[in-house]
């Protein structure tokens, strides 16, 4: 990784801390369908596919049967990725009594025109020739999705009741309707497998799940709350609301989740560079086996004093400490990069010797045809004329 993409990478990290709490779902208290909810009538306009016509268009769902709603659209990358393998659930479960419809809010052009367009990647089965791969595996996108039901609604009653009531964002998105014609589960469709067996089977605890939901969903709104303050450059209240998170936090991913996005914060944040002695020397014992984390965490903080934005000269003590140590644990590829960081360290410390054995062991460990070979050799250069300048 380039030095340059240090920071970039602790902002990166900052949005997929956020994304990991979003599911499919956003946390909404006005949301009115949930976990055990009474799933609300199908009035579908346009039933494209039907399974061959294995299965009816459904308006009220059936005591003991299963029914998993999906919503996806034509423009959908993931929705499509997903769609073989709704194809499998549907066959491993047709017998079993589940039927799956799949819901687009666009007009039936628009849908027809996409099911006819060629499936765009059929990966061979080892040994097999391209003309058998043709001849076995389907070529078009309705041909692949003529198993399960494939429908259209333009008027948008059908995200409406479902997606809008409760509180989705974002698509593709399952909802399992169980036996008793209520909601069991939530969720992307490539993760429900396990779910529909245990629904179908009557081993699933609908209860523990809501649970869950709750917390997943208490724990968007919070992170959502987090970056909306951040987006309008209110640092500080969003730094409030991670401390007063963290008071109470019982669940440890999270509160893992909020020392990275305050982190990342601290270092952001000029006005905040109070907070640093004592944020930073926590984070970097809680990442203490994440050596990486710990090299970028040390990298941004080298680069805030070599800015003249940080004089401390305790925390970059800390900070060398602790890149040391993560280097004496790194796999091979990391290690390089994280004893150039020791050797910058110790370069503003003033051990000027220290840094030039750190920054040879490193160069001798980089990979010459990687993207930070040319800086780290450039940096040993720099050590040695400063030791030369010194000796003058």
């Amino acid at each position: 990784m380039s030095r340059k993409s240090c920071f970039s990478y602790l902002r990166t990290c900052l949005a997929l801390v956020v994304a990991s709490g979003a599911t499919c779902f956003s946390a909404n208290a006005a949301d009115s369908l949930t976990i055990g909810s009474v799933a609300p009538e199908l009035n579908v306009e346009h039933w494209v596919q039907d399974g061959e016509g294995k299965f009816k268009p459904v308006t009220k769902f059936e005591n003991n049967k299963v029914y998993v709603v999906e919503f996806w659209a034509t423009w959908c990358g993931p929705c499509i990725a997903s769609m073989p393998h709704i194809v499998e659930m549907q066959k491993a479960y047709a017998d079993k009594g589940v039927q799956i419809v799949s819901i687009s809010d666009e007009d039936l052009e628009t849908v027809e025109g996409f099911l006819e367009k060629e499936v765009k990647s059929r990966s061979n089965k080892k040994g097999e020739s391209d003309d058998a791969a043709k001849d076995e595996k389907p070529t078009t996108y309705k041909e692949l999705t003529k198993s399960y039901c494939l429908t259209t609604d333009p008027d948008g009653s059908s995200s409406k009741d479902y997606m809008e009531a409760a509180g989705q964002n974002g698509i593709p998105c399952a909802f399992i309707v169980g036996k008793d014609q209520k909601i069991e589960w939530i969720g992307h469709p490539m993760s429900m497998d396990e779910v529909l067996e245990a629904v179908v089977e009557d081993k699933w605890d609908r209860a523990a799940f809501a649970e869950q939901m709750k917390k997943d969903q208490e724990r968007q709104l919070l992170l959502t709350e987090i970056t909306s303050a951040v987006r309008r450059g209110k640092i500080a209240v969003a730094l409030t609301k991670i401390e007063k998170a963290l008071e109470s936090n019982k669940d440890p991913e999270l509160g893992m989740q909020l020392k990275l996005m305050r982190v990342q914060l601290v270092l952001q944040d000029k006005d905040s560079a109070d907070k640093l002695g004592t944020i930073i020397p926590e984070a970097l014992k809680d990442y203490a086996d994440r050596a990486e984390l710990v090299n970028m965490i040390a990298w941004n903080v080298y680069e805030k004093t070599e800015a003249g934005d940080l004089d401390n000269k305790s925390l970059i003590n800390t900070c060398r400490v602790a890149a040391q140590k993560a280097a004496e644990n790194a796999s091979e590829e990391s290690k390089a990069a994280i004893l150039d960081t020791v050797a910058h360290l110790q370069f503003v410390e003033g051990d000027l010797k220290g840094a030039l054995a750190t920054q040879e062991n490193a160069v001798k460990l980089v990979d010459q045809e990687s993207e930070m070979a040319e800086g780290i050799t450039d940096f040993l250069e720099k050590i040695k004329q400063a030791i030369k300048d010194a000796g003058k």
